[in-house]
């Protein structure tokens, strides 16, 4: 009896760790970003991403140096044919603007000075 319970179990905890790798993905920043109210370096960081409410979600942020930020973002699912980040320059500074992973892509919501 032991034994059938735990060839039922194994699947089951096998099953949560493949959910839990597919809700994250590394990139390779090239440059140092502001994500949100935070600075993230250069260099590659996990990216993990929980569902708040219907497309809301938080995106957290883990770099090499072991830093870690959260930032509220907009996941648009769909199939997507390249994966990284993409930032833009405003008034000399380097914003995260979208995260894309293979199935998703994830708008940053920064709050940028002068934006209503």
């Amino acid at each position: 009896m032991m034994r059938l319970f735990v060839f039922v179990l194994l699947p089951i905890f096998s099953l949560g760790s493949l959910m839990a790798a597919e809700n994250s993905q590394t990139f390779y920043l090239a440059t140092a970003v502001r994500a949100g109210n935070a600075q993230v370096p250069r260099g590659i960081c996990e990216v993990s991403w929980k569902t708040v409410s219907g497309s809301r979600v938080l995106l957290t942020l883990k770099t090499e140096d072991d830093k870690t930020v959260t930032v509220s973002a907009r996941m648009v699912e769909g199939k997507q044919e390249t994966t990284g980040a993409v930032t833009s320059v405003i008034n000399g500074i380097t914003y995260l603007q979208e995260l894309h992973t293979k199935n998703a892509k994830f708008v940053i919501q920064n709050r940028m000075e002068g934006s209503k």
